[in-house]
């Protein structure tokens, strides 16, 4: 039986889980192979606002009453430093950093499924090569969007992990290595079994493919993005129905993702592109498409998911929050 805590329980610096619903939910935990969806990191009290929670959500980095945080999640648990540092102050004083500054970034979900779909080993179907296609271009929009805004993308786990490694240096660990390491131009990445790369992921093959050589050539990044549209799901949350009723049709299998497909290959290059524009803001619109690839690797390297949190070994399991008391 599944422990269950009053909120009462709960102390600054806990980690929140969030079983979210919906398709993009469901289809975030799948991949991801974890029970959670959405991250967030408790504060405590704060003036007369009650119990709060620091979140990276779609309005930014943002501080929201607990109640309003969790209402929508079908459960969420708590989570807490098994080795309890002198003070959890240093990662309050992390989160008030970003909370000051919360309206330059942003996240939606799709960001989120996106990374997932380059990163992690992906069941087969035969409309995978689908829904990568619309997540990878949905999660550009949004990425473009950010860009006209000013804004830049930061994940709900990526919020929560940035504060406590920025604080509290090693106290969260969670990468879990694999054998081997892939390799792009000068630098080399451990593959994971959990976080970052994983043996067999899209991106995986396609730097395989190119023998860690560096892509030649030039990109517009006004080009792939100039057809942008409005941000629209409903095409990815159609794709991941179709997914998932595929997989129950067939034995699953290990996926074989073609990246040089004519109908993937452009995806992928807006994803890139329109990452690389959103945090590098930079001046020219011709851009290496080394440059580009370089900057998705990076970023998919240092990739951190709320799952990713929920098997860190560093972090105890509390309990799942009583929402009723």
């Amino acid at each position: 039986m599944i422990k269950a805590i009053p909120v009462a329980q709960l102390m600054p610096g806990d980690v929140l889980l969030y079983r979210g619903t919906g398709l993009i939910s469901d289809a975030i935990r799948f991949i991801d192979r974890s029970e959670v969806s959405h991250a967030g990191l408790f504060l405590g009290r704060y003036g007369e606002k009650g119990r709060t929670v620091g979140e990276a959500i779609r309005e930014g980095v943002i501080r929201r009453e607990l109640p309003k945080s969790i209402a929508h999640a079908e459960w969420v648990e708590s989570r807490r430093l098994k080795e309890a540092p002198s003070s959890i102050d240093p990662v309050l004083e992390r989160a008030a950093h970003y909370l000051k500054r919360g309206e330059r970034y942003a996240f939606e979900q799709i960001l989120l499924l996106a990374f997932l779909c380059v990163t992690r080993n992906l069941t087969g179907s035969s409309v995978l090569g689908r829904l990568i296609r619309e997540t990878l271009d949905a999660a550009a929009v949004f990425l473009l969007q950010l860009f006209n805004t000013g804004r830049e993308p930061m994940m709900c786990s990526e919020f929560v992990f940035r504060c406590y490694h920025e604080a509290l240096p090693g106290a969260v660990n969670l990468l879990v290595r694999a054998p081997g390491a892939l390799r792009f131009g000068e630098r080399e990445v451990p593959i994971g079994k959990n976080g970052g790369f994983h043996r067999g992921s899209a991106l995986a093959r396609l730097l395989e493919k190119s023998g860690g050589e560096r892509s030649g050539g030039m990109v517009d990044l006004a080009g792939p993005l100039r057809a942008a549209r409005p941000l629209d799901v409903s095409a990815v949350e159609e794709a991941i129905e179709a997914y998932f009723h595929d997989l129950q049709k067939q034995a699953p299998r290990a996926a074989r993702v073609d990246l040089t497909s004519p109908e993937l290959q452009p995806s992928f290059e807006r994803f890139a592109a329109s990452l690389h524009r959103a945090r590098r803001r930079p001046e020219k619109t011709a851009q290496p498409r080394a440059a580009l690839l370089g900057e998705l690797f990076d970023v998919a390297a240092d990739f951190v998911t709320p799952g990713d949190l929920q098997k860190s070994r560093s972090l105890a399991f509390c309990g799942r929050l009583k929402t009723k008391e």
